[in-house]
């Protein structure tokens, strides 16, 4: 099985640093440049060995809107709960620096989202999105478009670490990461493959 994973392109928070869950922005004029932009590499990172089986995407427009843009308005896909952003919860919308000015020491991967989402919770997400997959698409090719943080943990549960090892896995937007099973495991084949640096 092989599984590529996309990260959506550029939104008005990605551009300030703030932590988009739950709020639905559209991507900024940049951000869909940037979209169409990666088709080719995508394109050339997949290959022609072996199509896509099937696309799952978070319910997010920023998601949505991206993997229309770079796979073509007539893919097909599959909305996924699983694939959602953290739910930030109290500190949606903030940056990291008024995190730490309100919450000195915090660690998304350590501490979780106040008034939102454990990380215990996501992991058992991203673990359940992993295994129906297996199951589903054995000897098949897959993408999943998603979100920073959700990707980085779907990272490291692909490679069997604890997702609080997420925080090694850097992510831009519109990065593809690319990952294959072998002997029951996956391996790492490629990380944060852009056209926009």
């Amino acid at each position: 099985m092989r599984i590529l994973l996309l990260r959506h392109a550029a939104t008005a928070w990605t551009a300030t640093g703030q932590h988009t869950g739950r709020t639905d922005l559209e991507l900024t004029p940049a951000g869909e440049t940037e979209a169409r932009g990666t088709a080719a590499l995508f394109a050339e990172i997949l290959g022609t060995n072996q199509p896509l089986a099937a696309t799952y995407v978070s319910p997010r427009q920023r998601a949505r809107k991206t993997v229309e843009l770079v796979l073509g308005p007539e893919a097909n896909f599959t909305i996924d709960p699983a694939l959602a952003e953290f739910d930030y919860g109290h500190f949606e919308g903030l940056t990291p620096a008024q995190i730490q000015a309100h919450t000195p020491g915090w660690s998304l991967w350590d501490h979780g989202c106040p008034g939102g989402e454990r990380t215990d919770e996501v992991a058992a997400r991203i673990d359940g999105f992993i295994e129906r997959v297996r199951v589903n698409h054995a000897e098949q090719t897959i993408c999943a478009v998603a979100h920073g943080h959700l990707l980085r943990g779907l990272a490291a549960r692909l490679l069997g670490l604890p997702l609080r090892e997420a925080r090694i896995f850097a992510v831009g937007t519109c990065a593809i990461g690319d990952f294959f099973e072998r002997d029951g495991r996956f391996q790492l084949a490629a990380w944060n493959r852009r056209t926009v640096r």
